[in-house]
């Protein structure tokens, strides 16, 4: 896995989100989660990183 520095890239546009989802691949709040979804989009909307795990 990637680490990034925040200040790495200070004038980056875009968004991070992360979704939660259970078991059954449902979407569900975080504390029902088990596993979910981190990803970084550009200003375009193009995907630039995405990260999935499991959430103990």
């Amino acid at each position: 896995m990637r680490k990034r520095d925040v200040d790495s890239s200070p004038n980056r546009l875009g968004r991070s989100e992360i979704r939660y989802f259970d078991n059954d691949l449902n979407p569900v709040p975080r504390d029902r989660a088990t596993w979910a979804v981190f990803r970084e989009v550009d200003e375009n909307g193009d995907l630039l990183f995405e990260a999935q795990g499991f959430i103990d």
